[in-house]
């Protein structure tokens, strides 16, 4: 397996990544929980799975985590927490084979539940030590990216570089630096995710996403105030966001990453306002043309 992850490193990846997109606002909505049972009574489209999770079970117990799954009848399109806090993947002491062995375990997963798209957060392990130069970890995570990419091809799933706060990672901290990140890799696998969370917390302009739009495959929603779920437009300003979206074309996949204490009641009011408030910020924007 290493042998192949230097090959990545020598060959790279040529391939333009320009997904198509339709002109539409659909958007397919999910939730990133463990109880699917709950998400798909709440109304959701799908669940955003727990990697890290399933990747704790033997191979008895993922079988049975698989029947249960399938037995709720919701699709787990998406997966997030992918890699574990303790498999450092920048740094000096990065230790390949081990990486690259979860990995394929956690691609080969995947694929058996039906995940398309992984979200790449993960911000623990790919933190770098203290006084590691950035361009070192950059470097680092450009090249096990152009590893991991061309495994996913082959399972057909997408890989989704998720920026992270500061606070939670010290690498990839903004959508531009994760378009950064997408870009060194050059696969078409291997794209991005924007959350409007992070991109909150790290004061970025939504003008970012229509700099990075042939490049979002996923996006993760929230009310950015205590990360709650996104129920009302005088909460948060969303308009700037979604225009964004719209002008982009973006008719994908949305995952809701916050907290709720009644999921029964604000999931499906969740739904309708996220769809609402796309719909009101696509018709601006085309007014505004």
């Amino acid at each position: 397996m290493i042998t192949r992850f230097f090959l990545a490193l020598i060959a790279g990846c040529l391939l333009p990544a320009v997904p198509a997109r339709a002109e539409n606002t659909n958007l397919t909505i999910g939730f990133a929980t463990a109880d699917f049972t709950a998400a798909k009574a709440a109304g959701f489209e799908f669940a955003e799975v727990r990697i890290r999770e399933f990747m704790k079970l033997s191979d008895e117990g993922f079988v049975k985590y698989t029947t249960n799954c399938r037995a709720t009848g919701l699709s787990l399109t998406t997966g997030y927490w992918f890699l574990p806090t303790e498999l450092n993947v920048v740094g000096p002491d990065v230790h390949l084979e081990a990486i690259t062995n979860y990995l394929v375990k956690a691609l080969d997963r995947c694929q058996t539940l039906g995940v398309k798209i992984i979200v790449w957060g993960s911000g623990d392990a790919r933190r770098a030590p203290e006084g590691f130069a950035k361009e070192k970890a950059f470097d680092q995570l450009v090249a096990l990216a152009k590893w991991v990419a061309p495994e996913a091809k082959k399972r057909g799933i997408m890989i989704g570089a998720e920026p992270l706060r500061a606070a939670e990672a010290n690498t990839i901290n903004t959508t531009a630096e994760g378009l950064q990140w997408v870009e060194a890799v050059n696969h078409p696998n291997f794209q991005l995710i924007v959350d409007i969370f992070h991109m909150t917390e790290e004061h970025e302009d939504a003008a970012i996403i229509v700099k990075a739009g042939p490049h979002i495959v996923h996006i993760h929603m929230s009310n950015p105030h205590d990360r709650v779920f996104p129920l009302h437009a005088d909460e948060f300003d969303y308009t700037p966001f979604f225009k964004a979206l719209h002008q982009i074309g973006y008719h994908g996949t949305c995952t809701i990453e916050a907290k709720t204490t009644n999921l029964a009641k604000e999931g499906p009011e969740a739904i309708e306002f996220i769809r609402s408030a796309y719909a009101a910020a696509s018709a601006n924007h085309g007014n505004e043309k």
